[in-house]
């Protein structure tokens, strides 16, 4: 083979090779940008999911300091009582 015979089989491989690879690439980008959406969506998901269980959360802690508030109340009602009735007993 010639030198232009070579460089003309190596050009006509050079040229399907780059065929080959922009195939690949738009095949590629397109599986990128599918795998992307639907990583956005699960991240998306999670968020709301996280919203919802930070709203529950913070209605379960609300109920829990509105219950020790009133058991706050109730003992210090109780200590009055049981102060009244020591003073009560060092009377007699």
């Amino acid at each position: 083979m010639s030198f232009l015979e070579l460089f003309t089989v190596a050009g006509t491989m050079a040229t399907i090779l780059g065929v080959f690879l922009t195939i690949y690439a738009v095949i590629n980008n397109k599986t990128l940008k599918e795998e992307s959406r639907n990583t956005r969506d699960m991240i998306k998901e999670t968020r709301d999911m996280t919203k919802e269980e930070f709203g529950s959360t913070r209605e379960i802690l609300s109920r829990i300091e509105q219950g020790q508030s009133e058991a706050r109340k109730e003992m210090a009602e109780a200590m009055k009582y049981l102060g009244q009735l020591v003073e009560a007993a060092k009377i007699r």
